[in-house]
């Protein structure tokens, strides 16, 4: 699983949450938007369509008056009653009240007895039987002298090409209550309409008016009278009285008209809401992705602060582990911070003090180590070496008992070296010639030795005590077991970046196999491997031992120290 910087996470998480949060408010502020707009909607058409129905029944109120008034007219009656009475009063008394009511378009009187006066001569060409027989003619008998609404019907007789009309009618009857006709106001649109079309119902919103047998009184689309599929689609409106239709696009409200069969239905268009909504979610879309841009921006530069003293940190921690061990923590950021950069610093300083501890505990261990290993050559070569004298002065051989004598001095001397368990390599290869020295005077001719030594090594240090096991092991396992003059050479010389120190015999040699250490056991026991562990304890991996052997001709060993190196743990 692929890892991410803590400061990518911090971020996401943050965008994340700012995400939702911004969702959530977001989403809690457009439904209480949406309902409160809604709302308000609701409320305003209801008012509008109130208002409306309060003057559309003032409007019919004054409608019906007049057409009480020209019903009851004594010259009115007095046509209807004789039939030799002039029309011309009566006809005179119509077009007063139409020139004096501009919502009046025509009026039309019919008696009982077929006559006919009206205002429009089109009209008046009609036969009054033919009106007698029609809906309104009929209603207007029907309700016994009470005015009578007729729906929206075209006026085609009139001067206009397309007249609409709503009629008001009421029956003419004598002092009896004997019908004597019927008479007729034509009602226009203009007023009506000017009103209804005014109202605020939205951009597709409209009003309309039926009557109980659901008859369009009024529809601004005149289409819907003669239509059935306009009619039809009228329906749901209809069907709502209070609510919404056409899933949830219109809200519809309906208020009866009183003292009249008619219905004011409004119809609110939400177009404007669905606008205003749209409106609101993507100016708060826009708004919300501003704002989060510019919160990520502010998060991202508080965190970059915030989290440069942990990179810092893990750069120091990073440089340790590198083995930069003196580097330190920056103690900058947050008090958190602070306190942690100095926690880490006191641990470091700690771990210091530790690894101080430790490594002088093992140089003193080294120490010892090194003390217990060379004691274990110093009694060895002692006995080897009085066991010489005490052989020489059984021979009685004075002269070189002492040579030897002065010799094992020199020996011991330098063995000694005040102490110190280092020693310089020109006094390590004196110690050798000594050692030589006295072996030559136990074997005679089978022995010889050379030393060739590079003076540039001559103050190099190394511990003491490591060539000498390696010429007596040359001595006793190679030399001593031939029949033939042997030879022992020590090289000291510089090859690269290291101090090369070998040691060749001519003896018996053997064959190679096995690892290092058993070789080492099989030519020198015990001493040898001493040799090999103390080097390793002074020189570390930066040291090596090299072993070459022929069977039956010669064996030789290299020491291989580093130059760099030479006078460690001096």
């Amino acid at each position: 699983m692929k890892r991410y910087p803590l400061l990518i996470q911090l971020v996401l998480y943050f965008f994340l949450f700012i995400l939702l949060l911004f969702g959530l408010i977001g989403g809690l502020y457009y439904q209480t938007s949406s309902g409160t707009i809604r709302q308000q909607t609701e409320r305003t058409t209801r008012n509008s369509i109130d208002q409306s129905s309060q003057f559309i029944t003032s409007y019919l109120k004054k409608l019906k008056q007049t057409t009480t008034v020209l019903s009851q007219e004594q010259a009115v009656r007095q046509f209807a009653q004789d039939k030799s009475a002039d029309q011309e009063m009566v006809q005179h008394l119509m077009r007063t009240m139409i020139e004096t009511d501009p919502d009046l378009v025509s009026a039309v009187l019919v008696t009982k007895d077929g006559r006919l006066v009206a205002t429009d001569t089109k009209i008046s060409m009609q036969t009054s039987s033919d009106m007698m027989n029609e809906s309104w003619y009929q209603e207007a008998i029907k309700e016994r002298a009470m005015p009578v609404l007729t729906p929206a019907r075209k006026e085609s007789l009139t001067s206009e090409k397309e007249k609409w009309v709503v009629s008001i009618t009421q029956e003419v009857v004598d002092q009896t209550g004997q019908n004597l006709g019927v008479v007729r106001l034509d009602i226009g649109y203009d007023s009506l309409q000017a009103y209804l079309d005014h109202l605020q119902l939205g951009k597709q919103g409209f009003s309309f008016i039926i009557n109980q047998k659901h008859e369009f009184v009024y529809h601004p689309k005149k289409a819907v009278y003669s239509s059935s599929q306009e009619m039809q689609a009228m329906q749901p409106y209809i069907a709502v009285k209070d609510g919404y239709a056409k899933g949830g696009q219109n809200f519809i409200y309906q208020v009866p008209i009183p003292d009249s069969d008619w219905t004011l239905i409004g119809v609110a268009s939400l177009e404007g809401l669905q606008m205003l909504q749209s409106q609101l979610l993507y100016s708060f879309i826009g708004l919300g992705l501003l704002a989060l841009i510019m919160c990520l921006i502010g998060i991202g530069f508080v965190l970059r602060l915030w989290i440069k003293p942990l990179r810092d940190l893990q750069t120091i921690i990073l440089r340790i582990g590198a083995g930069d061990a003196h580097v330190r923590a920056a103690a900058k950021g947050s008090p958190e911070l602070v306190d942690l950069a100095q926690a880490f610093n006191a641990m470091l300083d700690q771990i210091d003090n530790l690894m101080q501890q430790v490594k002088e505990e093992e140089q003193n261990a080294r120490r010892y180590e090194l003390r217990a290993l060379s004691a274990q050559i110093n009694p060895h070569f002692l006995y080897n070496t009085l066991d010489t004298i005490v052989w020489m002065a059984e021979f009685n051989d004075s002269r070189r008992v002492v040579d030897i004598t002065k010799s094992l001095a020199q020996y011991f001397r330098l063995a000694l070296n005040q102490g110190q368990e280092q020693i310089l390599l020109r006094d390590e290869i004196d110690h050798v010639r000594q050692y030589l020295f006295i072996q030559k005077q136990r074997y005679g001719e089978k022995l010889n030795y050379e030393i060739l030594e590079d003076e540039r090594l001559g103050d190099y240090q190394l511990p003491k005590l490591v060539l000498q096991p390696l010429v007596e092991n040359a001595i006793y396992h190679g030399i001593k077991e031939i029949d033939r003059p042997g030879l022992i050479r020590v090289t000291t010389e510089v090859s690269g970046d290291s101090a090369c120190v070998s040691i060749f015999d001519n003896g018996q040699g053997f064959d190679l196999s096995g690892s290092t250490d058993q070789t080492l056991l099989r030519l020198g026991g015990v001493g040898l491997k001493n040799v090999d562990q103390r080097l390793h304890l002074q020189f570390g991996e930066a040291y090596h031992m090299e072993i070459d052997s022929k069977a039956n001709s010669y064996t030789k060993i290299t020491l291989y120290l580093p130059l760099s190196s030479g006078d460690e743990s001096s």
